[in-house]
């Protein structure tokens, strides 16, 4: 099968919902594309996959290309329907008009695929066909060492975010200054990636052991850089805009073998068990409670990271390129996914 997942950027959703998955269709025996813009052979393609298709020219397109009998599967990869007003940027572009244009892309489309039930059902008042798609990563990064003593170098609690995860940040600015001072032998380094240093300076975070690598373009260096962490923070406030989101940060982490402390809401109440496989976190408190709990205790670090690691064979592109497989050739008159 000739597939192009025609992506809307190349921000992470495209690694997530383009470029990883069109790869693992790869290993399958499948021709597969994958980029901002359709092939140079587009006619010969029968199957276009398109991330996020809502701006006007690209619709225009998607429209045509339905007219000439390609099978579209359109992907969704958050709920663009209730975006929260403070996120300002996002609320500006995904306007009355770009949402009409999803929602008449997706009434158009053979499928569309999305990475959670939430989001599924959200997506159902403009799809007849819904599938639940999980993100996932290779299973190379499951085999990556991992040093849970941290003894003789700084501690590394990190924070990972975009412009539009940004707003959630200050639930732990005071945890993460407090926890950047805490007395450990070989002290604490707290590591943001996804925004610079003045606007970690700009919403309260001090000190020279808090460091802001800014946006990391790559996301193999994404990777290999959160990869260095001893501990993953993961706010998020209770919106329905967080509750469709997939938990990829515990994707990420517990692939990586990395203890996660995350807010107590649907995604990550879903697949943390507390005190378990990471951490759950009700009150603003809590977030330094756990936080030296775990700074202190190098064989909780690895407990926790290695149950989460346990349970990541699940979540690897080799099991998850199937069920691509099956939204991407399935033919439009078979039943809804569940």
């Amino acid at each position: 099968m000739r597939i192009h997942f025609w992506s809307a950027d190349t921000a992470g959703s495209a690694f997530y919902r383009a470029h990883l998955p069109g790869m693992s269709l790869q290993w399958l025996g499948h021709a597969v594309s994958a980029g901002m813009r359709l092939p140079k052979d587009w006619p010969a393609v029968e199957t276009v996959v398109g991330c996020r298709v809502a701006q006007r020219d690209p619709s225009l397109m998607w429209h045509k290309l339905k007219g000439e009998g390609k099978r579209l599967v359109l992907d969704v990869d958050d709920d663009y329907f209730h975006i929260d007003p403070s996120n300002a940027n996002a609320a500006r572009v995904w306007d009355l008009d770009m949402r009409g244009r999803l929602a008449a892309n997706m009434a158009v489309a053979d499928t569309v695929t999305c990475c959670s039930e939430p989001l599924a059902a959200a997506l159902r008042d403009y799809a007849e066909e819904v599938r639940v798609i999980p993100n996932g990563l290779p299973a190379q990064y499951l085999g990556l060492p991992r040093d849970y003593e941290a003894a003789g170098r700084p501690l590394s609690v990190g924070w990972a975010g975009t412009s539009s995860t940004v707003a959630e940040l200050p639930e732990i600015v005071r945890a993460l200054n407090r926890i950047a001072k805490y007395p450990r032998p070989d002290g604490v380094h707290v590591r943001l990636v996804g925004i610079g240093a003045e606007q970690a300076m700009g919403l309260g975070l001090r000190g020279r052991q808090i460091g802001a690598l800014g946006w990391v373009e790559r996301v193999e260096h994404y990777l290999q850089a959160v990869g260095e962490w001893d501990i993953w923070v993961a706010p998020y406030r209770d919106t329905a805009f967080n509750r469709a989101k997939f938990p990829t940060k515990f994707l990420e982490a517990s692939i990586l073998g990395i203890p996660l402390i995350a807010s107590d809401i649907e995604p990550y109440r879903r697949v943390i068990r507390h005190g378990e496989n990471g951490f759950l976190v009700r009150y603003e408190h809590e977030w330094g409670k756990y936080l030296k709990r775990l700074a202190d205790d190098p064989g909780l670090r690895q407990r926790i990271g290695m149950a989460a690691r346990a349970e990541a064979s699940g979540s690897i592109l080799q099991a998850i390129n199937v069920q691509w497989e099956a939204a991407l050739s399935a033919p439009a008159a078979e039943g809804k996914a569940a």
